[in-house]
């Protein structure tokens, strides 16, 4: 296999383009058109002034119609962008309506469940005392239970040792 080398070639104009060419090219032509013109030359310059006015008159009759049309146009640019402008306002507004009820309904939720954890403590709250005083009722009914037994116990000892005295 043989290999080859790709070779970049790069070309660089040192003038403008044929625009500039032609132009000048025309104007050489026009002015050897008058040196061997076949009429006169006062009759050449009534031609020229002619076709300059009738150029002119052209050229203003197309500036006017480009004004107009870019009148006409940058009116229903403005038009447009006014509707475009409009209907992204009224996105906007609409954006902030959404996120107003949004933020009101989170707010709402959020309220809500705080009273419900709030009513939840309480409740527990609630309970833990409930228990507590139970505990504490439970605790004195124990003492009591505790102390009736013992007196009891004591009555037992008492009558035992009443009996051992009378046995005695």
């Amino acid at each position: 296999m043989r290999h080859q080398e790709d070779e970049v070639v790069t070309y660089v104009e040192r003038e403008g383009g044929g625009a500039r060419w032609f132009l000048l090219g025309a104007l050489v032509g026009a002015g050897l058109g008058l040196l061997f013109a076949p009429q006169s030359g006062e009759r050449t310059r009534k031609e020229l002034k002619k076709g300059a006015r009738r150029i002119r008159r052209e050229a203003e009759d197309r500036f006017g119609d480009v004004v107009e049309e870019v009148s006409h146009r940058g009116r229903r640019v403005k038009a447009r962008v006014e509707d475009w402008a409009e209907d992204v306002a009224e996105e906007v507004r609409e954006g902030r309506r959404t996120i107003e009820a949004t933020a009101t309904s989170a707010r709402d939720e959020l309220e809500r469940r705080l009273a419900d954890a709030r009513a939840r403590r309480r409740a527990a709250l609630l309970i833990d005392d409930e228990e507590e005083y139970e505990d504490d009722e439970d605790e004195e009914l124990e003492e009591e239970e505790e102390l009736e037994e013992e007196e009891e116990d004591g009555e037992d000892l008492d009558e035992d040792e009443d009996d051992e005295r009378g046995a005695v």
